[in-house]
């Protein structure tokens, strides 16, 4: 076949590579977009966290986790019933962790940081990969973001870029509590 030569193949799968990464960076920067619109745009306080956890499911995760003052003792959920379990254990192990980010995922590039007995216990949830990462504003930790990604997610298992996303949208949760709670007419953080 003319032109099919070993060159052109591996110079279609560089293009077709960087096509997919585009439009990856495309899609998450939208996504971001619409995080920062909900959380711009929720009329109550209240209602921020539940509209920010409903906006991340699927795109971001399976199940999603949000707990801020603004949820005192009950975080929001976006979960299907089945990975209600291992939501709350990934929650628990990271509040019971030293306040940093958990990570438990089986990809690649995230396979140093992952305790195997944590990815074997969130394997026996019937769980593939989770993050819980600080709601942390200027010092102050508010709560955690959870994310539970189940197998076939169409993501795969949560990796370094999910990480990135995952942070930004804890950032702008963390802002929005941090502000949220100052008394009106207060100036500066």
């Amino acid at each position: 076949m003319p032109g099919n030569s070993p060159g052109n193949s591996e110079n279609w799968n560089t293009a077709l590579r960087y096509i997919a990464g585009r439009k990856a960076a495309e899609e998450n920067l939208g996504f971001l977009v619409h995080i920062s619109a909900t959380v711009r745009q929720t009329p109550a306080p209240e209602d921020v966290l539940p509209a920010v956890a409903k906006a991340c499911v699927p795109f971001l995760a399976t199940a999603v986790s949000l707990d801020a003052p603004a949820t005192p003792g009950r975080p929001a959920v976006q979960s299907p019933p089945e990975l209600t379990r291992a939501l709350d254990g990934v929650r628990k192990l990271a509040e019971a962790g030293s306040g940093r980010r958990l990570v438990i995922s089986g990809h690649e590039s995230l396979v140093k940081e992952t305790d195997p007995d944590q990815l074997e216990l969130l394997r026996q949830w019937e769980a593939d990969s989770a993050a819980a990462l600080p709601l942390d504003y200027r010092g102050v930790r508010t709560g955690h973001l959870v994310l539970l990604r189940a197998g076939g997610h169409r993501r795969g298992p949560i990796g370094p870029g999910d990480l990135a996303l995952a942070g930004e949208v804890a950032d702008r949760v963390a802002a929005f509590h941090a502000f949220a709670g100052r008394p009106a007419g207060a100036r500066g953080l």
